[in-house]
């Protein structure tokens, strides 16, 4: 099953295998992808990759995939054979340094990484170079997500758009006043 989908400016395909552990990439017309990071079996060392979701594509060119079932996000450069640690990774945990079953990632223009932690039910920021996040929301169940919040879009405004699928709604996060909109009464 594809958990994570992302389409550069020039409609090239990258797809995260979650049951194959790798990441594909579909250049446009093409009839078969070409493998870009895994090896296509689970494993936990920067070759491997173990239940990816979420992938994105940095303006270096660089492909940054949640490695959800290792609890970490590993950045891939082109042509490279094995990633590099760039959040998470220390175990699954609620602390600064750790994430809880990662499920997306969105990177702003400055390349900072907002990655949906799952697991513990919060958005982490990690500012480029920096592997200790910082909780830009924390969505426990009485205040937020929920219990099963899977995947989020930007907008060209900085909003964050959260799918909680247990709560089947979509919630709006404005990143500079920290607020939460939920349903149709969101503006904008």
């Amino acid at each position: 099953a594809s958990y994570g989908l992302y389409v550069d400016l020039s409609g090239t395909l990258f797809v995260s295998e979650y049951g194959n552990h790798r990441v594909t990439k579909w250049f446009r017309n093409s009839v078969s992808g070409i493998l870009i990071a895994g090896t296509g079996i689970s494993g936990s060392n920067l070759t491997h990759l173990s239940g990816p979701r979420g992938v994105w594509v940095d303006g270096n060119g660089d492909l940054c995939v949640v490695d959800s079932d290792n609890h970490r996000v590993v950045k891939w450069s082109m042509n490279a054979t094995s990633g590099i640690l760039v959040a998470g990774g220390f175990g699954r945990g609620p602390f600064s340094t750790q994430l809880n079953s990662p499920t997306a990632i969105i990177m702003d223009v400055y390349d900072n990484m907002f990655i949906l932690d799952a697991g513990n039910q919060r958005i982490q920021q990690f500012t480029p170079g920096n592997n200790v996040g910082i909780t830009i929301f924390d969505g426990s169940y009485n205040s937020g997500f929920g219990l099963n919040a899977q995947s989020m879009v930007m907008d060209s405004f900085g909003n964050l758009y959260v799918a909680d699928f247990n709560s089947m709604r979509i919630q709006k996060i404005n990143l500079v006043s920290s607020s939460l909109c939920t349903g149709m009464l969101c503006d904008g």
